[in-house]
């Protein structure tokens, strides 16, 4: 009996063993937060690229008239193609551009009807005569002056909000520097230049200028409206706009110009096909104006499209945290990283930079550990952080057992029992002949 009592504690621990090695198994200790391969082909972009090669995304040959010229992606600001855009050069009736959103927000009921001052009267080169206290809302001016380009209603409409046009004008340049607008320098609110030589301004300033107008909806109604009615000491006028390019249905607008300084100008907004754009033209020619106008946007239209770089919804990396228990955590891009890309020409970069010191737990959801951005033909057209999704409070474990192991479970435990058997036979068997004996 004593032979037989001695293999107990051997059965004992060979259990615990077995029991032991089925249930822990150290090499599936490990947590899993949305695994997902990593992405090639974006980190290590070469860091020494710069915009230095120009001013533009794309450099195609368009035969236009314009001295200078620029195209403007609407969304983003980008500026796709210009020639000699940041040059000096006359704006122009395009100067009411900036009157007129400066009305708009200056002026809180449009519907008052006001009187012509005495500094506003005349034709001053405008298509209609106005009286000294002919009455007239401020809304019907804004018309005249974004519609028929009415040089009196600007100075009107100045001269209401500020007291007179000089103060009007200290508005209209600040309001300029504040849209980055820092080549301009505006002197009088219609455009008109013979008395104002230095009333300047470039093809870039003034995009930057429409892009902001344009986000007003009142703004943007006026403007791409082709005739409208206006009410002057009870009389009807008939307004025309001078934007020929309305009878097309992609134009919305903005703004025609022309004095002798300043050649044939033109400021529009298009959109086709999904491509919104500003075009602006300064100093063409009577025949080529809107023509100029039109070569812009056949020019996107054939070559440019909007594309999705940077993804938001993807993961640009997976990496890992912690030392003894491992979190796999997916970053993604905090925002998207839309573009008009050239359908032949992009030569597009991925720049992602990860401060791997700040890759611990916990970790924060939307917490920020660097940025990725994007160059088109070496030039940045943007840039967003790169941010998890989740938050890891602490490390969890997650016992991750295949098919496979599960196979193994029964196999063993099939052998445990098997041994156990084994082991009861022996011993009924032992304890038999010992008996005997």
């Amino acid at each position: 009996m004593k032979k037989t009592a001695s293999i107990i504690p051997f059965i004992k621990i060979f259990t615990i063993f077995i029991v032991f090695t089925l249930f822990f198994p150290a090499s599936v200790l490990h947590a899993d937060i949305g695994i997902q391969p990593e992405i090639s082909g974006v980190s290590g972009i070469d860091s020494s690229v710069n915009s230095s090669n120009g001013f533009a995304l794309y450099e195609d040959k368009i035969n236009i008239e314009a001295q200078n010229a620029i195209i403007m992606d609407y969304r983003t600001g980008n500026i796709l193609w210009e020639k000699q855009s940041k040059t000096s050069a006359y704006p122009a009736s395009i100067t009411k551009i900036m009157t007129g959103i400066l009305v708009i927000e200056n002026i809180d009921d449009l519907g008052q009807v006001v009187l012509i001052p005495d500094s506003a009267t005349g034709i001053n080169h405008s298509v209609f005569r106005f009286s000294k206290d002919d009455s007239i809302t401020l809304l019907d001016l804004l018309k005249a002056s974004l519609i028929s380009s009415h040089n009196n209603a600007t100075i009107a409409l100045g001269e209401y909000i500020s007291g007179s046009d000089e103060e009007f004008v200290e508005l209209m340049n600040a309001k300029a520097v504040g849209l980055g607008a820092f080549s301009t320098n505006f002197e009088n609110t219609n455009g008109l230049d013979s008395e104002y030589p230095d009333h300047k301004t470039t093809a870039y300033d003034i995009a930057l200028i429409a892009k902001y107008a344009m986000e007003n909806e009142l703004f943007r109604e006026i403007v791409g409206t082709e005739s409208d009615t206006i009410i002057l000491n009870d009389e009807s006028i008939l307004l025309k706009n001078t934007n020929k390019l309305l009878k097309y249905d992609f134009i919305k607008g903005i703004k025609t110009g022309y004095t002798e300084n300043a050649g044939f100008c033109l400021a529009s907004f298009s959109d086709l096909d999904d491509h919104e754009l500003i075009a602006v033209v300064l100093n063409s020619s009577f025949e080529e104006r809107e023509n100029d106008i039109i070569k812009l946007i056949e020019w996107a239209h054939k070559n440019i499209k909007y594309s999705t770089i940077i993804d938001s919804s993807k993961s640009v990396e997976t990496v890992i945290l912690g030392s003894d228990t491992k979190v796999r955590l997916n970053l993604y891009p905090e925002d998207n990283i839309s573009k008009m890309v050239h359908i032949t020409s992009n030569h597009i970069n991925i720049e992602q930079n990860i401060d791997n010191d700040l890759l611990s737990l916990p970790f924060d959801k939307n917490r920020s550990v660097g940025s990725i951005e994007v160059f088109v033909n070496d030039k940045s057209i943007g840039k967003t952080g790169i941010i998890s999704k989740v938050a890891v409070d602490e490390p969890y474990i997650k016992q991750n057992i295949s098919n496979v192991l599960e196979k193994k479970k029964l196999t063993v435990l099939i052998c445990i029992f098997a041994f156990y058997f084994l082991v009861i036979i022996f011993i009924i068997l032992r304890s038999s002949l010992l008996k005997k004996t």
